[in-house]
């Protein structure tokens, strides 16, 4: 699953926590028994996929942030199914408010962690290329230096996407130091045997910087 795909999941998740958490601020002042137990019964359902999914080896939330899902989850499935139509409008209001709050972090969750896993990337990518210099090992280099084109050429199709949602500025910067490293790539694979010492220093300080500038912004969020 690409980085976009994965952030436009997390937005329809969102939206649906939100239709959530409507039907339960609608029920809560509902004299409608039907309607309180569709309402309690849809968002019961609702929390037992996310539940479901928070266990796949295909979530790539961190671990702390799992782990606090999980214990909200366990939380709002024993609340519904412990008071059902008892419930009470704290209660109705606790649950709205926790499927409003979960809705608004739920996005920002996801593109940190892509952010934090674009940044190893572009870290691992440049130790590689300095470690293959360090060790005068030709090989190592040739596959470092098609590892890191591999990676900017990633980069580039992400930016190059419309849906992506960084703003156009941001988009562009990107789209044009993808081009510069994939020209300086190409360069210092033309002969690696006499290498140019400059060429390959320019790349290196190009993903410790956005590598830097990744994490900055995820720790600031």
């Amino acid at each position: 699953m690409s980085n976009n795909d994965q952030v436009r999941n997390a937005e329809k998740e969102a939206v649906v926590l939100l239709n959530q958490a409507m039907a339960l601020a609608k029920a809560s002042t509902s004299n409608s028994e039907h309607e309180i137990i569709q309402a309690l019964d849809s968002n019961l359902k609702l929390w037992v996929e996310i539940e479901t999914s928070l266990k796949s080896a295909k979530n790539l939330l961190p671990e702390d942030i799992k782990s606090n899902l999980m214990k909200l989850s366990k939380f709002v499935e024993r609340m519904i199914l412990c008071k059902g139509l008892k419930m009470t409008k704290t209660d109705f209001d606790c649950l709205v408010n926790i499927n409003m709050q979960i809705s608004e972090g739920l996005v920002e969750a996801v593109k940190n962690n892509l952010a934090r896993e674009e940044a190893f990337s572009l870290l691992k990518c440049a130790v590689d290329l300095s470690n293959a210099r360090e060790n005068n090992s030709t090989s190592d280099l040739v596959n470092a230096l098609d590892n890191n084109m591999k990676l900017w050429v990633y980069i580039k199709t992400l930016a190059s996407d419309d849906k992506n949602p960084l703003p156009k500025e941001t988009k562009g910067n990107l789209i044009k130091l993808a081009d510069y490293v994939s020209s300086r790539t190409l360069e210092v694979g033309k002969n690696v045997e006499c290498l140019n010492q400059k060429a390959l220093d320019c790349m290196i300080m190009t993903n410790l910087q956005i590598s830097e500038g990744l994490m900055s912004k995820r720790t600031a969020c």
